[in-house]
């Protein structure tokens, strides 16, 4: 996977840069999107020309769970704007034997990026569930509810709310989201140092549409 790569954040698609008919990146399949950058592998370096390309955070839970690490990271935009979403990739031993991939999300609403990875056929989560949430997160010292949407069978898909952006957490297998009965803590990977991240080989999740 090259790094810079541009395609849909819904259907993972390569998009047609704006031109003289249309000031806009399309999809075929979309209409007008915002573009997304693949950067994977990653490595430490690259943390600094993200830290000044993204207006959104690129949620990492710290400390990772054990034998886990970074597989990539993706920002949705215009590439000549700062992102206005962020995908963060991980792959680590899954809790009840196996592999298992995790894409943390946060976007500002109508990017679709968190629908891409959830395999939704709308762009957004919607009106959250009038209901109890079914996990939480910590971010910042506080709560942070997450609620389960029905998505593929090969997956789970938990979304929320954080600094003002849609939060999606989707993982493969299904199995996997009992991560998310464990005590995790968010922090935004643009403030860590860089030296602190665990690096592995590119993950094939990170394009979503998959």
């Amino acid at each position: 996977m090259s790094n810079g790569e541009l395609c849909c954040p819904r259907c993972g698609l390569r998009v047609r840069p704006p031109g003289a008919r249309s000031g806009d990146w399309r999809c075929r399949s979309h209409g007008a999107v915002a573009p997304l950058r693949l950067h994977a592998p990653i490595e430490p370096g690259q943390l600094a020309g993200l830290r000044a390309a993204s207006d959104a955070p690129v949620w990492l839970p710290w400390p990772l769970p054990p034998e886990w690490a970074v597989t990539g990271v993706a920002l949705a935009g215009d590439p000549t704007r700062p992102a206005c979403a962020s995908a963060l990739a991980l792959t680590g031993a899954a809790p009840l034997g196996g592999i298992a991939e995790v894409v943390l999300v946060a976007e500002e609403i109508g990017t679709g990026l968190g629908a891409g990875y959830a395999a939704l056929d709308k762009a957004d989560a919607g009106e959250l569930p009038a209901r109890a949430p079914d996990a939480s997160v910590r971010i910042e010292g506080h709560a942070a509810p997450l609620w389960l949407l029905p998505t593929t069978a090969d997956r789970c898909c938990y979304v929320g709310e954080a600094r003002g952006c849609w939060l999606w957490i989707v993982l493969w297998p299904a199995e996997a989201g009992v991560l998310l009965l464990e005590d995790l803590v968010l922090h935004d990977l643009l403030d860590m140092p860089a030296a602190l991240m665990p690096a592995g080989p590119a993950s094939p999740y990170l394009r979503p549409g998959r």
